[in-house]
């Protein structure tokens, strides 16, 4: 009797809601979506506040890390002020580049540059210093200029053969000896890097057993360096 009593009570309380539910169905549905769609915005404001606001920093004493710890970040302009800082009192960067030679001709080195050990000379059958290098190259290949300069002489040595001479900037000077033919220039020409002063021969006396080379000297401040270091732009010290 009593579960009879339960049931017809759901059975009306059901009625009630379906009428309910036909009538006015459509506006509770509306405004649970509307509660819903505005807690939704309320949690999304707050997340915002809470990323555009980062924690304040623990009361240390000291200042924040600088870019690339693990404390903050820096902006643009807080690495650009770091970059400046950082840049001041150095040196400033020299915006000509140093004299540098290149090679007057392509060949072999046949023989090294050396002022403290005398080499031996078949020809002379002696020993003696040699301050320079020897190129190996073909009978008559062009010699070309190892930097801009000034020709200071072209003039016919008892040792060294045919021989020019160039001076150039910073206390330098080059000198080209053994040559077959120095046709292209005379004393007081101006030349440029790369530019063809005479060919290659085997005019050097003391080393015309030799294979066809040229006999190249670079000078500093009257004073032979190696020729190979001053192309690789290496400061040389093995000098007479």
């Amino acid at each position: 009797m009593q579960n009879n009593r339960f049931l017809e009570g759901l059975r009306r309380v059901y009625a009630r809601y379906d009428r309910l539910m036909e009538k006015q169905g459509f506006y509770i549905v509306l405004g649970v979506c509307v509660l819903v769609i505005l807690l939704s915005a309320l949690y999304t404001f707050q997340l915002r506040d809470q990323w555009e606001e980062p924690p304040a920093a623990a009361d240390t004493g000291e200042e924040a890390l600088a870019a690339g710890g693990s404390q903050g970040a820096q902006t643009l302009s807080d690495a650009k002020a770091l970059v400046e800082s950082r840049g001041a009192g150095l040196p400033a960067v020299p915006t000509q580049a140093p004299l540098r030679f290149s090679q007057p001709v392509n060949g072999f080195t046949d023989r090294g540059f050396s002022v403290t050990e005398p080499q031996y000379f078949s020809k002379t059958d002696v020993w003696q210093v040699h301050p320079g290098i020897d190129l190996l190259v073909p009978y008559g290949e062009v010699v070309k200029a190892c930097g801009a300069g000034t020709v200071d002489a072209v003039w016919e040595d008892n040792q060294l053969g045919l021989c020019v001479r160039l001076t150039h900037e910073d206390g330098y000077q080059s000198v080209y000896a053994g040559l077959s033919n120095a046709d292209y220039v005379r004393a007081g020409d101006p030349v440029a890097q790369g530019q063809t002063i005479g060919h290659a021969g085997n005019g050097v006396l003391a080393e015309s057993d030799a294979e066809p080379h040229l006999h190249l000297e670079i000078w500093k401040d009257g004073r032979p360096v190696d020729p190979i270091a001053v192309f690789l732009g290496v400061d040389n010290k093995d000098t007479i």
